[in-house]
């Protein structure tokens, strides 16, 4: 596997070329490099509340509230603010996804005004120009008189994916950022890989509708594990790269896909056969990570070479 990225040293600086340009932070730039750090893992925390609220509006039944308005609600003020508990959860999902998206747009310009690295400004990028698209999809749901497919399959399905896009941009965004400022090791993929390893197993015990009742607590419950196990595969998986360890991170990054695909699927899972693959699922995303985690231990980690070559 390749080795961590380090600075560039004296020998390798062009002439004239100033240490900022050759990879150094200078003492000044420290603080902001911190704060934009920060800044990020901020917005991904905040993209992730933001979906488990909207899990969480769903399961309730609340998305169908407000008078099937948006984005005014059914209470005071010309309806600027929820009359009921139920309207109240899907003002109050509107409003984080408000705060969530103005986040979004304010690392993206940090991420660009700050000249931070291409791939930190593009998965910035994408995750804002997916966040309109993804706001249009959460009206959709809410005007059913307006739009007789807002809360059909496809339009819920694709207003989840978008989450689950949006949101493993601004890990990769978070990763990328880190691994600029900090050496990248193995024990950070190991510990991804662990991480999503305590995540899975809750899946597996909670799948829909096959041990216990998929109410609106267990789902909650739920998807905060999926979407944990996504991120933490998804940070292994780019760590994983970022030391070339190629066979690693495709099982990183196949596990987090099937994990996406695995929570898709236990939102229309009924009957046996939907149970079954769901579990089929999860432990298929549970065997990529454990197998990920056993080859990120070999000696190859760290070295130039891939893991297992």
């Amino acid at each position: 596997m390749g080795s961590c990225r380090r600075p560039a040293t004296d020998a390798g600086r062009q002439p004239g070329a100033s240490p900022a340009s050759a990879g150094y932070k200078l003492p000044w730039d420290r603080p902001v490099a911190m704060e934009f750090r920060r800044l990020v893992v901020v917005t991904t925390v905040a993209t992730a509340v933001t979906a488990l609220l909207g899990v969480l509006t769903a399961t309730a039944g609340a998305g169908l509230t407000c008078e099937a308005r948006w984005p005014l609600c059914d209470g005071a003020v010309f309806g600027l603010f929820p009359a009921t508990f139920m309207s109240a959860i899907e003002w109050v999902h509107r409003l984080v996804a408000m705060v969530t998206g103005l986040l979004v747009v304010g690392t993206t310009a940090a991420a660009w005004r700050g000249g931070r690295a291409r791939r930190v400004r593009y998965a910035t990028l994408g995750a804002l120009l997916f966040t309109p698209v993804q706001v249009a999809f959460g009206a959709f749901t809410v005007m059913v008189r307006e739009f007789v497919f807002g809360y059909s399959i496809l339009v819920l399905t694709l207003h989840f994916g978008l989450a689950a896009a949006i949101l493993g941009l601004l890990v990769a965004a978070s990763v990328w950022t880190d691994a600029a400022e900090t050496p990248v090791t193995p024990d950070r993929v190991r510990r991804a890989g662990l991480a999503a390893l305590l995540a899975l197993p809750i899946l597996m015990v909670l799948t829909p509708r096959l041990l216990v009742t998929f109410g609106n607590l267990v789902q909650l419950v739920y998807y905060a594990a999926g979407f944990g196990a996504f991120a933490a595969l998804t940070a292994g998986a780019l760590w994983a790269r970022e030391l070339d360890a190629t066979r690693v991170a495709a099982a990183a990054g196949l596990a987090a896909t099937v994990v996406v695909v695995q929570l898709v699927a236990a939102r229309r899972a009924f009957g046996d056969a939907g149970q079954i693959v769901v579990l089929a699922l999860t432990v298929a995303a549970f065997v990529l990570a454990a197998w990920a985690v056993r080859r990120s231990h070999t000696p190859s980690v760290g070295r130039v070479e891939s893991v297992g070559d």
